[in-house]
Parts: structure tokens; C-alpha cells; sequence
């Protein structure tokens, strides 16, 4: 009995040994703890799975409804930054125009264009400068492509500008290559009719029309418009429908020109 005795406790000794000194306590404890990680792990994501997948998903939209926020200041920013790149050059342009030679005696001034409705119904826009800078009617408007038109309003800060393509707008034109003189009238939505071209004049489709001159309020050979098609009639003149050298649509500042 004692001899059993003595083989339990040494039994006992070497097994807890073993446990304590060799690897075997050490994998037991590590899959001990392994197993109750993964199980509390597992518990916690049963638990939580819909709270956490709602607040993924509430986090994603966030996330995009930020993406887009600062994608549209992105394209704000770079439409602003094309905007001012514009106006420096225009502005820019219009400067220089004042030392053309052809200006001298005129005064001239910059101003913005600013677009209503004007200008897609009429044929008009406004300027932001008016009588205060000395602007008065029948004032010539142009811009480094051409004519764009002539003061038909004024107003203490600002003044309405009619476009060569108004029907009410009449000017004297002549060819560039011929100097042959015409009469040329607004046909709206961006034309021009030219009328009482002489047969004899050999106006062609592509021609350039100018200013002559002659009335004191346009400088003499700035470019009006562009012929687009000829009518050949029967009663010793003919008739041309034209252009404007401005693209009014990319047009923001301009050079009002006052005769001295």
C-alpha cells in the first residue's frame, strides 16, 4: 500500500513538472487562450454584426457624400481659376488695344460685360460702367476681334450695349480686299444682312467686312463680320447674309470708345 503510495505522489511530482517545465503547459495555456479569444470574439461579432454592418454603411455614405463635397469645390475651384485666367487675358487684350494706333482719337474705357436676358432675347447686354465714367450714346464698343456694337442706354453705373446683330443696328461696311461700301443691318440670332451690294463689287463667301470710317464713330478698319452666303438678285444689287467676328458668348470685358 505504501509502495502505491509512493508511485502516486512521484506520479503526481513529475506530472506537475511536466507541466510546469516543458512545452506542454505552454500549448496548453496558448490554445486555452486561443479558444477563448476566437469564442468571445465570435459572441461579440453575433452580437454586434447589425450594429456594426448599419454603422459601415452609415460611414460609407459619409465618406462619398464627403468624396462628392470636395470633388464639386474641386470643380468649382478650377472653373473660378479659368474664369480669372479669362479675365486677366481679357482685360489684358483690351489694354493693349488702347495703344493701338487706330484708337488715338478716341477716349477709350474697359468695362465688363454682364449677361441677362437681353442678351439672348435682344441682342443686348449691360456694361458696368455708365454716365459715371463719361460713357454717352452712340458710344463704339469693341474688343481685340472686331465690333461688338454700339451704346443704346445709359444709366449713372451702367449701360446697355447693342450688338451688331440687333436688328435696330445699322452700319456702313466696306470689303476689306475691294473696298467696295455697303449698308449692313442686325438679322438677330447672331447674323448680319448686308444690302445693296453692287454686282460689280465680286463679293465672295468668306470676305471680311470692315469699318470705313466715315461716320466718327468707329476708327476706320476694324473687322465687323464675315460673309456666310450671297444672294444674286435681279435688280442690279445683291444681298449677303454675315457673321460677327465676335463670339459674343466668350465675350467679358470691352473697349468703349468715345470720339474726342
Amino acid at each position: 500500500m505504501r509502495f502505491y503510495r509512493f508511485w502516486l505522489i512521484f506520479l503526481g511530482i513529475g506530472l506537475i513538472s511536466l507541466d510546469k517545465f516543458s512545452f506542454v503547459g505552454f500549448a496548453r495555456d496558448y490554445v486555452t487562450i486561443f479558444i477563448e479569444k476566437q469564442v468571445s470574439l465570435s459572441i461579440y461579432r453575433v452580437r454586434n454584426y447589425p450594429l456594426l454592418l448599419i454603422l459601415n454603411t452609415q460611414q460609407q455614405r459619409e465618406l462619398a457624400k464627403e468624396n462628392a463635397d470636395l470633388q464639386k469645390k474641386v470643380e468649382q475651384y478650377s472653373v473660378m481659376l479659368q474664369q480669372s485666367q479669362n479675365q486677366n487675358i481679357e482685360i489684358k487684350n483690351a489694354s493693349m488695344l488702347k495703344d493701338d494706333v487706330v484708337y488715338n482719337n478716341f477716349q477709350q474705357t474697359i468695362a465688363k460685360a454682364i449677361l441677362d436676358v437681353n442678351f439672348f432675347a435682344n441682342n443686348q447686354v449691360l456694361i458696368d460702367i455708365g454716365s459715371n465714367k463719361n460713357i454717352n450714346l452712340g458710344d463704339a464698343v469693341v474688343n481685340k476681334d472686331g465690333v461688338i456694337g454700339q451704346i443704346n442706354s445709359v444709366n449713372k453705373a451702367s449701360a446697355q450695349l447693342m450688338f451688331v446683330t440687333n436688328p435696330d443696328f445699322k452700319i456702313y461696311l466696306q470689303s476689306k480686299t475691294t473696298k467696295a461700301k455697303m449698308l449692313a443691318q442686325g438679322g438677330g440670332h447672331n447674323s448680319i444682312i448686308v444690302n445693296y451690294i453692287d454686282k460689280s463689287d465680286n463679293l465672295q463667301v468668306g470676305d471680311i467686312l470692315e469699318t470705313t470710317g466715315l461716320d466718327d464713330t468707329y476708327p476706320m478698319g476694324i473687322p465687323v463680320a464675315k460673309v456666310t452666303k450671297i444672294f444674286y438678285e435681279n435688280n442690279g444689287f445683291n444681298n449677303a447674309v454675315c457673321v460677327p467676328v465676335v463670339n459674343y458668348n466668350a465675350m467679358q470685358y470691352v473697349l468703349v470708345l468715345h470720339k474726342e
